[in-house]
């Protein structure tokens, strides 16, 4: 009889129900530069995407997938004239079907010195305001190994080596992502 209690508790994996989620993706009302129709919609953690769609017309989407042991999920966005930026992070879902809003661009909040906080890692000290042109920089920050290497940080600002403006204000150094 123990050798049977013990099968079935290390025997069997604990099934984890399927998230639904039904989502919004709607303009940020201090910076309407985006547009919401379209726009693929994607869930990622621990560096892999669990589940991808696209807006409809009016920005709305919907995303089924099975968490496991993750920590955190990050919403991401990208489409025509949309870099990839991360729209929102969630540590963990309150139902199976919840219902979720996410602003493009990302909605900001600082910190006590007035400083951009990334809502990812829930910290400002590498968030960098993106500068974007096409001049080469004179001087550098900071090494260049890890990000797109037509971008650098300059005199604390995140210069992104294009000529066109993008949606993305920010920069977060550490999560190595836009929003």
């Amino acid at each position: 009889m123990t050798i049977f209690i013990a099968t079935l508790f290390f025997g069997f994996k604990v099934l984890t129900n399927p998230v639904y989620i039904k989502g919004h993706l709607r303009l940020n009302p201090k910076d309407t530069s985006a547009y919401v129709e379209r726009i693929s919609i994607f869930v990622k953690a621990n560096n892999q995407v669990l589940a991808k769609t696209f807006t409809d017309g009016k920005g709305n989407f919907e995303l089924t997938f099975t968490p496991d042991k993750e920590k955190s999920f990050d919403f991401f966005c990208n489409g025509v004239g949309v870099d990839t930026l991360l729209v929102g992070s969630v540590r963990k879902f309150e139902s199976d079907t919840p219902e979720l809003t996410f602003y493009i661009p990302a909605l900001r909040k600082k910190n006590t010195l007035g400083q951009v906080i990334c809502p990812k890692c829930k910290k400002a000290d590498t968030v960098y305001k993106i500068i974007y042109g096409d001049g080469i920089p004179d001087h550098f920050d900071d090494e260049q190994t890890s990000r797109d290497p037509n971008s650098s940080i300059i005199d604390g600002q995140y210069h992104k080596g294009i000529c066109i403006v993008g949606v993305a204000k920010f920069f977060c150094d550490r999560d190595k992502i836009e929003f």
